[in-house]
């Protein structure tokens, strides 16, 4: 079964608010860096000989704005909507900014951060996405949605978003997020690395089967910008609490807050 999408005047109104922030910023491929080699390879490395244990990294490339173009982008675009203009750019401690956009429920919010991703890939160049999500159940409803999706968006923009769940006892896909320079997202719930047990701690862990590296710094490295789903639920009302403080360490280019 095929599904076809009817594309709605305010969805493409609440993408555009968001590309808009970033008028001026001009459109930059991903930032490649030699990425860190497993443990095992480090004795060739001062043999001289470890050219080839290095793979590439991909990053999403700095934003170029300074704060002050984009407070007024972000005016533009709250005049635009009619919502009251702020003093300053809010950084909330997770990137350059961090933006609400708030929406009905029901009127198509994943389809919209979805097509917000496609856009910020079209426009600027950046790849790198972590959708952040406050339970499992959601979870598995973005990743559905990222499937079904999927054919509607490739014959919009041309080419597929490859997208996998954070699973700490399956690594390989970070690997793969980090070293894709094309499209890339990774899914994951707050649980995932905010709670107390073994497997939500091995994210922050320097690990022997990851070649003793620590998969949130793999992570980070990619300046990965953040999509927080329902972001009442994931950040709560603490400006300093557990999850807050966890999101900090993927080193977000900037974050979205989607909240219906």
């Amino acid at each position: 079964m095929k599904f076809k999408f009817t594309i709605q005047p305010y969805q493409t109104e609440a993408v555009e608010s968001v590309t808009g922030v970033f008028a001026g910023q001009g459109f930059a491929s991903p930032l490649s860096y030699r990425r860190d080699v497993p443990q095992a390879a480090q004795t060739s490395l001062f043999d001289g000989e470890a050219g080839d244990d290095f793979t590439m990294g991909f990053a999403n490339a700095l934003v170029e704005l300074d704060a002050g173009q984009m407070l007024t982008n972000i005016n533009r675009v709250q005049s635009r909507n009619n919502i009251h203009l702020s003093q300053s750019v809010v950084t909330g401690g997770l990137g350059r900014c961090s933006l609400d956009v708030e929406m009905e429920t029901g009127t198509g919010k994943t389809y919209v951060y979805i097509k917000t991703m496609f856009e910020l890939n079209k426009q600027y160049g950046w790849t790198k996405f972590i959708i952040v999500v406050p339970s499992v159940a959601i979870r598995e409803g973005v990743i559905k949605s990222l499937e079904t999706m999927a054919d509607h968006f490739a014959e919009e923009y041309g080419e597929r978003m490859q997208h996998f769940v954070y699973d700490s006892s399956r690594l390989t896909g970070i690997d793969q997020f980090a070293s894709d320079s094309k499209l890339h997202v990774m899914v994951i719930n707050t649980q995932a690395f905010n709670a107390t047990g073994a497997a939500a701690r091995r994210i922050g862990m320097q690990l022997e089967e990851f070649g003793w590296r620590r998969p949130i710094d793999v992570i980070g490295e990619t300046r990965p910008i953040l999509i927080i789903d329902e972001p009442q639920s994931v950040l709560g009302a603490d400006k300093k609490n557990k999850t807050r403080q966890g999101l900090q360490q993927f080193n977000p280019l900037f974050t979205l807050l989607y909240s219906a």
